[in-house]
């Protein structure tokens, strides 16, 4: 009988584990802590390791995770995270702190290795609430995740661009720490005890980091073009015009624009931000793209022309200089019509030779779509796959599946296809390597593309959004009609071959679609943060139909007359 009932014990204890959700844990230990909590996970992590303790009340141990987070506090958890809490305690003198005590072991540390500094009258506060920008530099300094604001990794965050924090605070937004709330870091906030947990759990261990939405995936910024007749443009330090001179613009330079006061514009430097007046800038892709385009004031020849030929160009602009030689200094003779299609005689890099009637001359193959008459629609096309990220830059993660494998596997799938059916298919990287947003747009023009696919694995903070999504731009794009084309091919494609949601095509301004003149989209595959979409994205099957979804989608678009 006893047997009978240790086995049943046993049962019961198995059962009462099996249930509770995620990781096991030596100590759970805390019971206003539940497995309901969004930082259960986390908070058990933590104490597990010892960095963070409860209260102990009426012998229940509980962790009060509404409370307000102590510089005190911080301090010592901080140091004990990073693994410093044995290296000598420096002699340092606070007001408000007592020499051996704990407390000042762990906030003399904390302040020599820069994650805290004291006060200027020499006291630390110890007992002062801690503010969330404090925190977000503290935890910074004391895990190197500190990101220079760039390009390519702008800060996504609104109320942080000039804050003193900021590129700590972009460190932890890249390194998946915080997403923010609604747009913003509120630094002057004060820190929760659940809230400390959750950000100091995520950098010390990538299972808790968030999916990090990079630029080229978000539509936050745009492109402007100075505008002044001539004269340069002063960037200035604040939006005023009392603030410093901090660099000079020259008219038809192009810069990035990433917020906005009033008049005033913020844009990105080499080393930094500034301000410009918005009254001298014209959004760069409102003016005419190419001096190959025109307003139709030259002689046009006529739509309805007869062509014949191996190779034929549609005019995919509203009017199309053809001049006399390739160059845009040669004398312009005719203006060709949006739709028109011409006999294409040779292609000599960005340059066509064209006739049409009986007359012979040059436009930009940029503004031709080129139609095989003959043999497979790909056949000598010239396509850029860019698979998303590479090396330093995973993109969107979980479980050890990274959004640039991912990305590779497939752009090498659709390549070998496209190299089958006769294209000039180039990748914009065949290994796990890094190239920026503009590398891989200029990438693009010095291997005189026709068309771009951009290839890229979405993610959300949310595990219920699923789906397929491809993009194409309007803003910038002079072949926005095009791309709309190829993406609506493309999207059908993925949506139909491998059972995905249809989250649609979609304008927007990804620069490397943007940036692009020539028929240029960027695919979302699926969401890696979804479990139905995971199990589609780790599927060698299932890549291999993705891979398939996008060469048939361009076979269509290239057979469209």
């Amino acid at each position: 009988m006893k047997t009978i009932k240790w086995a049943a014990v046993v049962m019961m204890i198995f059962t009462l584990v099996s249930m509770v959700p995620g990781q096991s844990f030596a100590k759970t230990q805390f019971t206003d802590v539940t497995t309901d909590k969004e930082y259960y996970e986390q908070v058990n992590y933590i104490a597990d390791l010892d960095i963070i303790k409860g209260y102990l009340e009426n012998g229940v141990s509980k962790f009060k995770p509404g409370n307000n987070l102590t510089r005190a506090q911080a301090a010592k958890m901080l140091v004990i995270a990073a693994k410093k809490q044995n290296i000598p305690a420096p002699s340092l003198q606070f007001k408000d702190v007592k020499p051996g005590t704990e407390q000042y072991e762990y906030i003399s540390r904390a302040v020599s290795l820069g994650y805290f500094k004291a006060g200027s009258n020499g006291s630390f506060k110890p007992n002062e609430n801690l503010k969330r920008g404090e925190m977000g530099n503290a935890l910074a300094v004391a895990f190197n995740l500190s990101e220079k604001i760039s390009t390519e990794k702008p800060m996504m965050l609104s109320d942080m661009k000039s804050h003193q924090y900021a590129e700590r605070i972009n460190g932890l937004y890249y390194a998946g720490v915080t997403k923010g709330d609604a747009g913003k870091f509120l630094p002057n906030d004060f820190l929760t005890r659940s809230q400390f947990s959750l950000f100091l759990a995520r950098a010390m261990n990538d299972k808790y980091a968030l999916p990090v939405k990079l630029p080229d995936q978000t539509s936050s910024t745009y492109f402007a073009r100075v505008a002044t007749s001539g004269e340069t443009l002063n960037v200035r330090s604040l939006p005023s015009v009392d603030g410093n001179i901090v660099a000079q613009l020259n008219n038809k330079d192009i810069v990035e624009v990433v917020g906005k006061t009033g008049d005033w514009l913020l844009i990105l430097l080499d080393d930094g931000e500034g301000y410009i007046n918005g009254k001298y800038t014209v959004e760069a892709g409102t003016e005419t793209p190419d001096d190959n385009v025109v307003t139709p004031e030259k002689p046009t020849i006529p739509v309805e022309t007869i062509v014949t030929g191996n190779l034929l160009g549609k005019v995919t602009v509203k009017s199309l200089n053809m001049r006399q030689a390739a160059g845009t200094s040669s004398p312009v003779i005719a203006a060709l019509t949006l739709g028109q299609k011409v006999e294409v005689l040779s292609l000599d890099g960005s340059w066509a030779k064209i006739r049409v009637n009986s007359k012979t001359g040059f436009v930009s193959k940029t503004y031709l779509k080129l139609l095989n008459q003959t043999g497979n629609p790909l056949s000598n096309r010239i396509i850029i796959l860019d698979p998303g990220h590479g090396a330093h830059d995973p993109g969107a993660s979980k479980n050890k599946v990274s959004e640039k494998t991912i990305t590779l596997k497939v752009g090498k799938l659709v390549e070998a296809k496209l190299k089958k059916a006769g294209a000039k298919v180039i990748m914009t990287r065949s290994n796990d390597t890094f190239l920026s947003l503009e590398q891989r747009t200029e990438f693009a023009k010095k291997n005189f593309a026709e068309t771009f696919v951009s290839i890229h694995v979405n993610s959300a903070a949310t595990t219920s959004a699923k789906g397929t999504e491809t993009y194409f731009d309007s803003s910038s794009n002079a072949n926005s009609v095009e791309s709309k084309s190829l993406a609506t091919y493309i999207q059908n494609n993925i949506v139909k071959r491998a059972n995905m949601v249809n989250r649609g095509v979609k304008d927007n301004r990804f620069y490397v679609i943007k940036n692009n003149n020539i028929a240029a989209v960027l695919v979302e595959l699926a969401f890696i943060s979804n479990a139905d979409d995971f199990k589609k994205l780790t599927s060698d099957a299932y890549l291999e139909i993705y891979a398939e979804s996008i060469y048939q989608g361009l076979v269509q678009y290239y057979s469209a007359q």
